[in-house]
């Protein structure tokens, strides 16, 4: 199954040019549930003695599997730990950093102690030197070591995943996750919101959405991330009703999101459902939700696409005035194909003429000729694509040869249009068009 690049650039038809609308749908940990580890990843050393505590009073593993370890550090070592952990608080990352390094040395230190001041060096790469693969490393060592209480213990699992997957170890943060599930009895929205991110990087678009699913279901609170991120795991493998599906039910939760609302006018395209597209980000635009150059431009391309050209124009005009959309090249070239669509060459003709302003060749100015030539403007006409040929090479020169022997003919120059034909030759596109002119200009 071919899969599809997500975000998504969906190619719109305006006037006669294929124009990609890039849409990115941030997939970040912020957004989609994870924990940024850089700036905090390991702080279960600072609390697990009060999570000790905690959990003595209260078991939030009510359903754990994994059995409590009895170790426990012993009176002399436990003042090194606090020690430590006190130096931590501080930001004295090299007193803490010695004192951890003494316990793991200490032949005297169990598995409890040693796991601490594992616990502990992760704080400090994380902190002091932002060193991830340190992070991840004394992490690792730490868990293996089995020994802190199960609050700790799990909080650090959780946490390794969700490192892990930010660093694009996919497969780790899902055993991780795995592990985590299994060992805590529990089911936790960002639990499951990593494995389904880690899966759709690794291509299981089924099971991510599976997991992406189940962590939409657990959460209180509608996270924007993971209904684009399912989405997205339709998409790829083009089940587009699928993705629609689930566009609509995220837009019903989240009635306000501008990114659902764009991505999903975006599926609507692929869908082949342009009515629903249009619908969707008229209503969005009138609701002063789309306000960006892009998001504007994307509605004004979507009229075109759906042969509104009137509706295009307006919009256009519209984000004009208002500064959103800057009268450039790309955006009155736009309104140039609106107006021919709407049979309005004159207007078209004026487009056209202001984006040749901004163009480094010919081709808008020949537009500007074609328009001229369709109202029977043929003088003006002539002048616009003489204009054009000026700027070469450009797209359309050999038809804009074409177009200045068809405006000499008219005009009564006979020499002028066998001589623009001629030139019209030297073009693969025009050559055959050209050569014909020619010969019925010979029996004129």
């Amino acid at each position: 199954m071919k899969r599809l690049a997500f975000p998504i650039a969906i190619a719109l038809l305006a006037g006669s040019a294929l124009v990609a609308i890039p849409f990115t749908a941030t997939l970040a940990q912020t957004e989609s549930g994870g924990v940024d580890q850089r700036k905090a990843n390991t702080r279960a050393v600072r609390n697990a003695e009060k999570n000790k505590t905690k959990q003595a009073t209260e078991n939030p593993f009510p359903n754990a599997t994994r059995k409590e370890p009895e170790a426990k550090a012993s009176s002399k070592l436990a003042k090194k730990i606090d020690k430590a952990v006190k130096a931590l608080y501080d930001e004295k990352y090299d007193d803490a950093e010695k004192v951890f390094n003494e316990l793991l040395a200490d032949a005297k230190a169990n598995d409890y102690e040693k796991a601490m001041a594992y616990q502990g060096l992760a704080n400090i790469a994380n902190d002091r030197d932002d060193d991830v693969n340190k992070v991840l490393e004394y992490t690792r060592k730490s868990l293996d070591l089995d020994a802190l209480p199960n609050v700790t213990h799990f909080g650090a699992l959780l946490q390794y995943a969700n490192l892990s997957m930010s660093e694009e170890k996919y497969a780790e943060a899902v055993t991780a996750i795995d592990q985590w599930l299994k060992l805590t009895g529990t089911e936790k929205d960002l639990a499951y919101a990593i494995r389904g991110q880690s899966l759709y990087r690794m291509e299981k678009l089924d099971e991510a959405a599976a997991s992406i699913r189940k962590a939409i279901a657990l959460s209180k609170t509608p996270n924007e991330g993971w209904y684009q991120l399912l989405m997205a795991c339709y998409y790829e493998q083009e089940k587009f009703p699928e993705a629609v599906a689930e566009g609509e039910a995220a837009l019903k939760v989240l009635p306000g999101s501008k990114v659902i609302t764009r991505l999903l006018g975006n599926v609507y395209i692929q869908a082949e459902q342009p009515d629903k597209a249009v619908a969707l980000l008229s209503a969005a635009y009138q609701n002063g939700m789309m306000t960006s150059e892009s998001e504007v431009k994307q509605l004004y391309q979507l009229y075109n696409f759906g042969d509104r050209p009137l509706e295009a124009i307006k919009v256009i005009e519209e984000g004009m005035a208002k500064g959103v959309l800057p009268r450039n090249q790309d955006h009155l070239r736009a309104m140039g194909d609106a107006y021919r669509m709407a049979d309005k060459p004159i207007e078209a003709a004026q487009a056209f003429g202001e984006a040749a302003q901004f163009a480094t060749d010919g081709e808008m100015k020949f537009l500007q000729a074609y328009t001229l030539y369709e109202a029977e403007k043929n003088a003006e006409a002539r002048t616009a694509v003489q204009e054009a040929l000026k700027k070469t090479p450009f797209k359309s020169e050999g038809q804009a040869w074409i177009l200045l022997g068809g405006c000499e003919l008219i005009l009564g120059n006979k020499p002028g249009a066998i001589l623009a034909y001629q030139k019209a030759t030297g073009f693969e596109a025009t050559r055959a068009s050209a050569e014909s002119w020619l010969k019925n200009v010979s029996k004129m």
